[in-house]
């Protein structure tokens, strides 16, 4: 089987691989391309604990010249593989939240004693989901967010891709985030390929990285947002 791999380097390369190593072909076409924008100098001022929705931001933190300062601090995490890059990265105490920002604002506010009163810092994208802020705030938890990289979407479809896709030779395209979805979509649309539509299957991760898909005649959600559930139903439909 053939798929098209559509999330940011390096993750499309190890996905790609993956089915590869499986027996499947996989092109990688990455639709965001991540540019760092992390500050020389962070404000850490009252900063208690730090919260990483994604694990780009836990790899930028970690290159940073006042990360030393920072290891020691209570880490909350969206997801087991975020958590298991602030492990790797030297950040000593890490507790994980199932998915999504709201579940990490409930797992912070539960455990508020770890922040002691101070300020959460949240390395993050400047586009991202959900208002982690906001739901910190509502439970009388200050949260100071960073901006530490960008991710910028593809503006145009190589040549080959073009023809790929009008020639409908993939099996399914893996979509891992919303503002991939939005993308994926716009591109198709930009490119005159809106006939692919009907016929070509998409396989997301969540049901919130569908919700751009409404032109895709087949669009299929994983029973659980990780790249395990996703990959397994796309090889099961297929």
């Amino acid at each position: 089987m053939r798929f098209l791999v559509t999330r940011p380097q390096p993750e499309c390369r190890l996905t790609a691989d993956r089915l590869r190593s499986e027996g499947h072909v996989a092109d990688e076409l990455p639709l965001l391309v991540a540019t760092s924008e992390l500050p020389g100098t962070l404000d850490l001022e009252g900063v208690g604990a730090i919260a990483f929705t994604s694990r780009r931001a836990v790899y930028l933190l970690a290159t940073h010249r006042q990360v030393d300062s920072l290891v020691t601090l209570p880490v909350f995490a969206v997801g087991k593989a975020t958590a298991e890059a602030c492990a790797r990265a030297g950040f000593e105490s890490v507790l994980t939240a199932s998915d999504g920002v709201g579940s990490l604002a409930k797992l912070i506010l539960d455990n508020r004693s770890l922040v002691a009163g101070k300020t959460v810092l949240y390395p993050a994208a400047r586009q991202r989901a959900g208002d982690l802020e906001g739901l910190l705030s509502a439970g009388n938890i200050l949260c100071r967010t960073v901006v530490v990289y960008r991710m910028d979407p593809l503006t145009r479809l190589p040549g080959d891709m073009v023809r790929n896709l009008d020639d409908n030779i993939y099996d399914g395209i893996l979509i891992f985030s919303r503002r991939t979805a939005e993308a994926l979509v716009s591109l198709i649309e930009t490119s005159g390929l809106d006939h692919i539509f009907s016929d070509l299957s998409v396989y997301a991760i969540s049901r919130q990285a569908a919700e751009p898909l409404s032109r895709f005649n087949r669009v299929h959600v994983a029973d659980a947002p990780c790249q395990n559930a996703l990959l397994e139903l796309a090889l099961a439909e297929c």
